[in-house]
């Protein structure tokens, strides 16, 4: 593989990947999607468009650029970045249909909560995300760090409230939504889906409708927990309880 060299920071591949970082209506247009670190990188199980390195590279890319420190500083969202970047193609959403453990994000805005749910969903056997619209991207810098990975393993569906009642009923799913309101749970039915909402407002009153709310009891001293640590414990409890009500049979 040929390596070139950049040295401008007004070169039009350092203008692209910076806006690829920076934008999500960009990397839709474009199809493609930045990432950041050599882990990150190395992990990507598909084509490396073009990859960026301060020196020479094993990994193999398309394209294989080295760069300097104001280069790498200007399109990495972090204050010491590691000198690996990469272009890769943006990873098509896909159907959930036939999927028997699932996780629905309801507009949760926050894409570090986001990302740590992907990578939670996955660690606990989830078999796929649904997002609603006004979730935050999760192919943006911050919530790709925070998924670790687990965004290009897990399966991902985005789409209306709608659209997630007709794969909830489709599929036959039990649906739980996490409402500080509801009662903690004794057990859980499989097939099923998990709802987290909003970190703000909480889900949908149209998802609450005919599901079973689920709550977890903490102290009177604290009103809430936040969304990613409530879903993470809530996943644990699901996995388990599964586990345990199919070791019974």
């Amino acid at each position: 593989m040929y390596t070139k060299e950049i040295t401008s920071l007004q070169h039009p591949i350092v203008k692209h990947l910076t806006k690829l970082r920076k934008s999500r209506r960009y990397r839709q247009e474009c199809g493609r999607l930045l990432l950041e670190g050599k882990k990150m990188v190395e992990e990507y199980q598909g084509t490396i468009e073009t990859l960026l390195t301060r020196a020479e590279s094993t990994l193999q890319a398309k394209h294989h650029y080295t760069i300097n420190d104001a280069i790498l500083e200007k399109i990495s969202s972090l204050k010491s970045p590691e000198p690996y970047l990469a272009e890769v193609t943006l990873p098509p959403y896909q159907s959930l249909s036939g999927k028997t453990r699932l996780l629905a994000l309801d507009a949760v805005s926050d894409p570090g909560n986001l990302g740590t749910l992907l990578r939670t969903a996955l660690a606990f056997g989830f078999e796929g995300v649904f997002l609603t619209e006004g979730s935050a991207d999760p192919y943006s810098d911050k919530a790709l760090r925070a998924a670790k990975g687990a965004t290009f393993r897990l399966p991902l569906q985005s789409g209306t409230i709608k659209e997630l009642l007709i794969l909830i009923k489709k599929n036959g799913l039990t649906p739980y939504v996490a409402e500080r309101r509801g009662e903690e749970q004794s057990a859980f039915t499989s097939p099923l889906i998990l709802i987290l909402g909003n970190e703000a407002h909480g889900p949908s009153p149209l998802l609450k409708e005919g599901a079973e709310l689920t709550a977890l009891s903490i102290s009177d001293q604290t009103e809430s927990l936040n969304v990613a640590v409530a879903g993470g414990i809530l996943m644990h409890k699901i996995k388990e309880m599964l586990c345990q009500s199919s070791t019974t049979i």
